[in-house]
């Protein structure tokens, strides 16, 4: 009894003296981030376009003829106005003398018959039926002096005139575009951009080089198709030239250049890769976790290294603590 007096204080002095320890949490490991993006390229993009005018009036006669006088040359510059194209008018204008033969007897009658009406000589209806008479014969009149000058062709502005083949002594019908008026007080180049290349237009300005003209001047887009051509996939943008009108002409060749965005391929600092027996790696931080990712190296730069694959836009990429990382590491960001 006495032996386990002694041995009892021992007992819960030992018992006393036992420490539990928790576990400390594991603190997170701060890095420096950054968004993976494709590096935006530049380029010149070269394109062979054509010269043209920015207005161009089909013309045509009004009245079927033959043909008594040319006024113009295929490709001479006109004034506004200028006769171009002559026909014979003998049969319009003696349409034009009947008429007015007709007009002046009309107005003799309804001259005659106000004097009469005035003195109650005319009826209230017969006067009606004169001044009717009168009016058609006016229409008349007006009629055949508008075919009279549809007989003549006159530019309805300046321009330079483009397809005209007609000779003296040929016929034209009416409606028939003999040639076309080209407005050059402002000019344009079109050419054709592959669909793989229109959206890296991004820029609206260039210049176009005319050798023939022996120019280059500053050019900037006014139209782009919507849709591509069925058979060349090439979509059709429209350029206006800033000056170069004394010199240039519809249909000489330019050669446009344009500067295009291209979007190329990841670039990231040489620095967070990380070379391993499987090939290079980063970190890349997920849901706040570290991730070793293995890439694909395709080139280098001045700026970098080039990835091909293993990483893709909007991925977070550690740039700067990844010597503390290990796989499933908690990461908090300095910078992102």
């Amino acid at each position: 009894m006495q032996k386990w007096l002694y041995i009892l204080p021992v007992l819960v002095l030992c018992g006393c003296g036992k420490i539990v320890h928790k576990p400390k949490p594991v603190p997170a490991i701060h890095v420096e981030t950054v968004v993976v993006a494709p590096q935006l390229t530049y380029a010149h993009s070269r394109y062979v376009g054509e010269v043209c005018a920015n207005r161009e009036t089909p013309l045509s006669m009004q009245s079927s003829g033959r043909v008594l006088w040319l006024g113009c040359k295929d490709g001479e510059r006109v004034q506004a106005g200028a006769v171009l194209v002559r026909i014979d008018s003998t049969q319009s204008v003696n349409a034009l003398r009947s008429a007015e033969a007709s007009l002046r007897h009309a107005q003799d009658g309804y001259d005659r018959a106000q004097q009469v009406y005035a003195k109650g000589g005319v009826t209230a209806q017969q006067m009606v039926e004169i001044e009717s008479s009168l009016a058609q014969a006016q229409s008349m009149y007006a009629a055949a002096k508008r075919r009279v000058e549809e007989c003549t062709l006159r530019a309805p502005h300046a321009g330079v005139v483009s397809g005209m083949s007609l000779s003296v002594g040929q016929s034209v019908t009416p409606g028939v575009t003999l040639c076309t008026l080209l407005d050059i007080s402002s000019l344009s180049v079109r050419f054709s951009v592959p669909e793989g290349e229109i959206n890296g237009l991004t820029e609206d300005e260039g210049v176009v080089e005319v050798p023939a003209a022996g120019v280059v001047l500053p050019i900037r887009i006014t139209e782009k198709s919507v849709r591509a051509n069925a058979l060349t996939h090439a979509y059709s943008v429209t350029a206006s030239i800033k000056g170069g009108t004394q010199v240039l002409m519809p249909g000489m060749v330019g050669k446009v250049t344009m500067e295009s965005e291209h979007p190329g391929e990841i670039v990231i600092p040489a620095r967070c890769v990380l070379l391993m027996p499987q090939g290079p790696t980063v970190w890349v931080v997920e849901d706040g976790m570290a991730v070793r990712r293995y890439i694909e190296v395709s080139g280098y730069q001045a700026n970098g290294v080039q990835v091909c694959k293993g990483l893709q836009a909007g991925d977070t990429l550690v740039v700067e603590g990844y010597q503390k990382l290990y796989s499933g590491a908690k990461t908090t960001t300095l910078k992102e």
